[in-house]
């Protein structure tokens, strides 16, 4: 586990190795056990700094061939490293370390660029060849590793978080970062910024299962689809049996956490006493010759917040040395400001100041830990299922204009006032979410930021559609699917990327904690997509067919109790400790020279929020760090 830099231009660059250099300093959290460069010809600059996991002794980087007319750089791991090497080994290729680095660089030797295919992992990498006079650099086909890229003429800059190229872009290309219209109206539709996006005009991120080709001869840059979670020109084809579906599922999914067990430092799991961190926590237990492992859960005095009931009598029947973190509500609201920031760009999960914190309080006992992320977006975990499918039935008996006129705006009127997100918020979230047609329903249920009528409320002169558009695409290219599945392929493309997968990353890296997630192995991705929605969601249980395969494996019960929440209490923050800090944000005369909100708006839901006559927590907290990072870039 790393963090990557690079620098590639058509004129030579003096201080190349100062800028490299500068750029790993800005990301030292990723990789404390050491740092690595590589300059060529003063044109093309790879950086690196290492997190070691794997083969603690010889698996620094960059890493040669023998010859050393290719190189590489590297950010993650691949979890079938030791049968691709085994592979390679057959065929006659010879390895001078025990890194998974190295078999990436011997794989492209042998294979050429058709070799990443064969990779299960996390990752990002760059890799130059010098007899083919090219670079690639490539990222995995989930997105668990990011990968920021900034091109234009001559010069191309990368790396693993934006303040690396933040770092040296004004030195280097004599301009100014620029704000994106289309990141701001995808922000405030989400609370985040998916890729290929980001909140500047001149960066980019690059998708999940994509490489970048360059010519080193010309500096002519391709981007090319290596892979995707499902390979629409087949035909997929249900699985009709259950009980063959379980047993593929089973072994699967050992499989899975068996490969991301392995490693050269101590490993432990995140244990919440949710279905997909318990059954994880379950298999790694199960392991042959496994010593007692290590877990780890959050206990608060709010109940909203607390983990510990559930995770106490998932550690006791497995068995595991467990360690509750008393999240410290006081202690995280002084870290707001750090957390927030490092994430470069407008970020309002607040579950990633939780994240944060239980990250840097389990790196004091082991440097990996595995997570049950993305087992509600690949097994149909999430209560927005219900809606998509409860919204389709719901048009039918009830005529739009009725809906629109009347039902939507008495479920409105009720207020929502406390910082939770009970039973009054679903329904008012499935009321506002139902639309003319199932697309829009999606649109709507992803949205956690503000709906497209109330951007128009928020935003000066708001009309970019780069929101619409993108669940356009997606919905567009599900087009065979259920609807069921059009909503999770378009959860995975959109919210897993630019949600799940970057808060867990960079709130893990400031800790220089390595999270792997088992549920995200493409093959178990790949597979669920391969079954019926019956096996995923049947009447009102969801991730049925992951339940039943490993019901035996946890206490008797379990699995039906409701899902706890993950975060903080922002909404009572704002209305106390914060209260100052958001009215000093968001004051009329810095508004006015922002030039980006109506600020009648801004003031009336303050208002409403403060005297709790409505509670707009996700609204008013989206707002708020986005004022933060733009005071930090702008001001």
């Amino acid at each position: 586990m790393c963090g990557i830099n690079g620098i590639i231009s058509k004129n030579k660059i003096i201080d190349m190795n100062v800028l490299i250099q500068s750029m790993n300093d800005e990301i030292i959290h990723r990789g404390p056990d050491g740092e690595g460069n590589y300059i060529y010809n003063e044109t093309i600059g790879f950086g690196m700094r290492r997190l070691a996991i794997i083969d603690l002794n010889s698996g620094t980087q960059p890493i040669y061939n023998k010859d050393r007319s290719i190189v590489i750089v590297f950010n993650g791991e691949i979890y079938n490293y030791l049968e691709l090497k085994n592979i390679l080994l057959g065929l006659g290729v010879l390895f001078l370390t025990n890194s998974d680095t190295e078999v990436i660089l011997k794989g492209y030797e042998y294979y050429g660029v058709s070799f990443i295919e064969k990779l299960n992992g996390m990752f990002a990498f760059a890799i130059h060849d010098q007899l083919n006079n090219k670079i690639i650099i490539a990222r995995d086909q989930i997105g668990e590793k990011p990968l920021y890229y900034y091109n234009h003429n001559d010069t191309f800059i990368f790396g693993s978080e934006l303040k690396s190229i933040k770092k040296i872009f004004n030195k280097l290309t004599n301009k100014q970062l620029t704000l994106s219209r289309n990141g701001l109206d995808l922000y405030f539709s989400l609370t985040f910024i998916p890729a290929p996006y980001t909140i500047y005009n001149e960066i980019s991120k690059l998708l999940p299962g994509h490489y970048i080709e360059i010519s080193t001869i010309d500096n002519n840059l391709n981007i090319r689809k290596y892979a995707s979670i499902i390979n629409f020109k087949d035909p997929i084809e249900n699985i009709k049996d259950f009980n063959y579906a379980k047993k593929k599922l089973f072994t699967l999914l050992n499989d899975s956490v068996e490969k991301r067990m392995i490693s050269d430092v101590p490993i432990g799991s995140f244990l919440s006493g949710g279905v997909d961190s318990s059954i994880i926590t379950a298999i790694m237990a199960n392991q042959k010759n496994q010593s007692k492992i290590e877990t780890f859960s959050v206990i608060s005095d709010n109940k909203h917040f607390d983990e510990s009931e559930r995770s106490f009598a998932v550690s006791k029947h497995l068995n595991t040395s467990h360690h509750s973190i008393k999240l410290d509500f006081n202690e995280l609201r002084i870290l707001v400001d750090s957390i927030i920031l490092d994430y470069d760009e407008p970020f309002a999960d607040s579950s990633a100041l939780a994240t944060y914190y239980i990250s840097k309080k389990t790196k004091n006992y082991v440097t990996v830990a595995l997570t049950g992320d993305g087992g509600d977006e690949v097994f149909g975990g999430y209560n927005r299922y219900f809606m998509t499918s409860l919204s389709e039935n719901y048009r039918t008996y009830v005529p739009y204009i009725c809906h629109k006129h009347l039902i939507k705006p008495l479920f409105n009127s009720f207020k929502v006032q406390n910082d939770n997100r009970g039973r009054m918020f679903k329904y008012k979230k499935f009321i506002n979410g139902v639309g003319l047609n199932d697309k829009e329903d999606i649109s709507n249920i992803i949205s956690l930021g503000f709906l497209n009528n109330e951007k128009k409320d928020l935003l000066i002169d708001y009309t970019n559609t780069t929101f619409s558009k993108l669940i356009d695409h997606h919905y567009n290219s599900s087009s065979t699917l259920s609807q069921l599945a059009k909503s999770r392929f378009i959860d995975i493309n959109v919210s897993l990327e630019g949600d799940m997968l970057v808060k867990v990353d960079r709130a893990s890296m400031l800790a220089s904690l390595e999270c792997r997630s088992p549920l995200l192995d493409p093959r178990l991705v790949n597979f669920s997509f391969k079954l019926p929605d019956n096996f995923l969601i049947k009447g009102s249980q969801t991730k049925y067919i992951l339940k039943e395969t490993f019901k035996n494996m946890l206490p008797i019960g379990l699995f039906n109790l409701p899902k706890s929440g993950f975060g903080v209490p922002v909404g009572d923050w704002l209305r106390n400790e914060l209260k100052f800090e958001l009215l000093d944000l968001t004051k009329d005369e810095l508004l006015i020279k922002q030039n980006i909100f109506n600020i009648n708006y801004i003031n009336q839901i303050i208002s409403e929020h403060l005297a709790k006559k409505n509670d707009h927590t996700f609204k008013l907290w989206t707002i708020f760090c986005f004022q933060k990072w733009w005071i930090n870039n702008f001001k």
